[in-house]
C-alpha cells in the first residue's frame, strides 16, 4: 500500500511539475512513439533542486547500479539535490507506473567537465543508484563500443527520449520517442561548431526537421546494431531541427577509461565483500 501511494505521488509531481515550479523539458523533434521494450536500457532522470524546480534528462543503464548520462544535467549552477532526484527505470509512458523508481547515492561528473560559451566539453557523468536494478527483457544494460569500432559519417543511428516533438512550438507526449538520424561528417560539423573536438561527434539531418533539442541532455545516440555511440550534449543556439545545424554528442568510445575505472572498481570491491 505504501509503495502504491509513493507511485501516485511521483506521477502527480511529474505531471504537474511539482506544485508551481518550472520544468526544463527534453525534446526530440521529428520522432515517433517507440516500440515498447525496444530500448530496455533507457532511463528517465527526474532531477530537482528543491522538490519544486525540476528538470528531466535521459540516461542509459550501464550495470546493475550505474547509469550513464551527461554532466550538464548535474551542473552545480542548477544546484541539483541528488537525494530528492530519482531514476525511473523501465519507463515507457511516464503517466503510468515505471518498473522501478530508484534513488541516487551520488553522481560522478568527469573531472574536466566544463560549460563554455558555445557548449560543453567532457560532458559525461555516472550516476550511482542506491539499489541494484533487476534485469529483465524490458530492463537491461546498454552495449558500449570499443575503441576500434568505426561509426562513419552517414551511419544510421537512433536517439530516444521523452519530450517536445514540435518544431517551432510545444507538444510534450509522455510516451518514449525514437528517431533515426545520421552521423555527420566531422569537417561538415566543424563549419557550424568550430569548438568541436575529437571527443565529440555530430548527428542529425542536414535537411532539418529531425533533431534532439535543448533539455534532452544525457540521452543516448545508439547505432543500428545497438551500441551507444554518443550522449546528447548540446545543439544549435539558434533552435532545434534547423537545416545544416546537427546536434553535438559526447563520443562514448573516448571515455571508456573514465567509465570502466569506476564500474570495474565497484565490481572488484563488491566481489571482496
Amino acid at each position: 500500500m505504501a509503495f502504491c501511494k509513493l507511485v501516485t505521488v511521483l506521477l502527480l509531481i511529474h505531471n504537474t511539475g511539482g506544485l508551481s515550479g518550472a520544468k526544463v523539458r527534453s525534446s526530440i523533434v521529428g520522432g515517433h512513439n517507440a516500440l515498447k521494450g525496444r530500448w530496455p536500457w533507457m532511463v528517465h532522470l527526474n532531477i530537482t533542486s528543491d522538490g519544486i524546480n525540476q528538470w528531466r534528462c535521459g540516461g542509459t543503464i550501464l550495470d546493475h547500479d550505474w547509469v550513464l548520462t551527461a554532466a550538464n544535467c548535474w551542473d552545480k549552477k542548477l544546484a541539483p539535490n541528488i537525494f530528492r532526484s530519482m531514476a525511473w527505470v523501465g519507463s515507457y509512458s511516464l503517466q503510468k507506473a515505471s518498473a522501478r523508481y530508484m534513488g541516487i547515492l551520488y553522481v560522478i561528473s568527469h573531472p574536466k567537465y566544463q560549460a563554455t560559451s558555445s557548449g560543453y566539453v567532457n560532458n559525461i557523468a555516472l550516476v550511482k543508484l542506491n539499489k541494484k536494478i533487476i534485469f529483465s527483457k524490458d530492463v537491461f544494460k546498454v552495449n558500449l563500443p570499443n575503441t576500434s569500432q568505426n561509426f562513419s559519417p552517414s551511419s544510421k543511428c537512433w536517439i530516444t527520449g521523452w519530450g517536445n516533438v514540435k518544431t517551432g512550438g510545444t507538444l510534450y507526449p509522455e510516451t518514449l520517442q525514437e528517431l533515426e538520424i545520421n552521423i555527420i561528417d566531422q569537417s561538415v560539423c566543424n563549419a557550424v561548431h568550430p569548438e568541436l573536438t575529437s571527443d565529440m561527434i555530430c548527428a542529425g539531418d542536414q535537411a532539418g526537421g529531425k533533431d534532439a533539442c535543448k533539455g534532452d541532455y544525457g540521452g543516448p545516440l545508439v547505432s543500428s546494431d545497438f551500441f551507444q555511440v554518443g550522449i546528447m550534449s548540446y545543439g544549435s543556439r539558434k533552435g532545434c531541427g534547423l537545416p545544416g545545424h546537427p546536434g553535438v554528442y559526447t563520443k562514448v568510445s573516448e571515455y571508456l577509461h573514465f567509465i570502466n575505472s569506476y564500474i570495474k572498481r565497484d565490481e572488484e570491491a563488491s566481489s571482496e565483500i
